[in-house]
């Protein structure tokens, strides 16, 4: 007798035991269920966050048009200022109206035309421009670019057509130290004329010249972001540079002046003007630039300090103000 209710309460201690651990199983797998579909949730909110910052990212990088608009004393907006001493700054006031297409992978093509009030012409386009180029696309390391503008020039004669024709200029900048140093190298060509009239007697010079020019510099970036608004962003670059650069002016007279054509034809007129490599001179450029959503507004001035003999004051400066909107 004993021994069968020793056996009754062995079963029932078994039978509690055997609940207990089922119940602890079926918590377990209660608590694996709810964990399992905490990660699962987990996993599918990764993953639209990360396809959502890659379908931004590819939005980032699609094409777009910009167009802009130019005001300033330039003649020419080129991008190379080791030419710029050589080209004096207009005295009146000069529009740049200009359309870029800019392609995800970072090549662009722009097409512009250069208005100013010519006092023979009146307010007109002096020149037209076209310039493909490569701007290498967001990188935390490098800016690099390079771009051809070829200027197609109303009249070589005129005192506001550029003396450039063709520009070629290539830039890199490393951008991880605190002053930035960077190196840009400019290739420029062109024709421009010259008329001296007295009387019923003139000269008229074709000066046909090219310049390679080498320019290290310095900048820093300040940025600030956020700084009106959600959307908005203000940047402030001064940069200070050195030009060093070679250059030839070739020399055609075409003239009725009786003594200019005896000496032309004996060749004692000077056919040639060269420069050796040379410190040319020094720059300060000071670049702003404020983003509100597709808008853009540049101010930008540089002052160019010119190191070599001459007869002209040294120190020339530029201003300019651009407005460019992206859709």
């Amino acid at each position: 007798m004993r021994n069968l209710i020793f056996m009754i309460q062995k079963f029932r201690f078994s039978q509690k035991t055997l609940l207990m651990l089922i119940s602890l199983f079926c918590h377990s797998l209660t608590n694996f269920a709810q964990v399992s579909d905490t990660v699962a949730k987990n996993k599918m909110v990764a993953m639209a966050e990360k396809e959502e910052i890659e379908d931004t990212t590819e939005e980032d990088k699609s094409s777009y048009f910009t167009a802009e608009l130019g005001l300033g004393n330039r003649i020419i907006n080129v991008r190379n200022n080791g030419i710029i001493s050589k080209i004096s700054p207009s005295k009146t006031l000069i529009w740049t109206p200009t359309v870029v297409y800019h392609h995800k992978s970072g090549l662009y093509l722009s097409a512009g035309l250069i208005l100013q009030d010519d006092k023979n012409r009146g307010f007109s386009a002096s020149q037209y421009l076209l310039s493909p180029g490569y701007e290498l696309p967001e990188n935390n390391n490098i800016l690099l670019s390079f771009a051809y503008t070829h200027y197609f020039v109303v009249d070589h004669f005129s005192a506001y057509a550029s003396p450039i024709q063709n520009d070629w200029y290539a830039s890199v900048t490393y951008k991880k130290l605190f002053i930035r140093p960077a190196i840009s190298l400019g290739y420029s060509s062109g024709t421009y004329g010259e008329v001296k009239r007295i009387a019923n007697k003139y000269d008229s010079i074709t000066n046909n010249i090219t310049a390679f020019s080498i320019v290290p510099s310095a900048s820093h970036e300040f940025k600030c972001m956020q700084l009106f608004s959600k959307i908005d962003a203000l940047s402030f670059t001064p940069s200070l540079m050195l030009s060093v650069s070679n250059g030839t002016t070739a020399f055609h007279h075409n003239t009725n002046l009786n003594i200019l054509n005896f000496l032309s034809l004996r060749d004692k007129l000077p056919k040639f003007e060269n420069t050796t490599f040379q410190f040319q001179s020094m720059g300060l450029n000071l670049d702003a630039s404020y983003e509100i959503g597709k808008l853009t507004i540049e101010p930008q001035f540089y002052f160019d300090y010119y190191l070599s003999a001459t007869t002209d004051k040294r120190l020339t400066g530029y201003g300019s103000l651009d407005f460019k909107y992206s859709f």
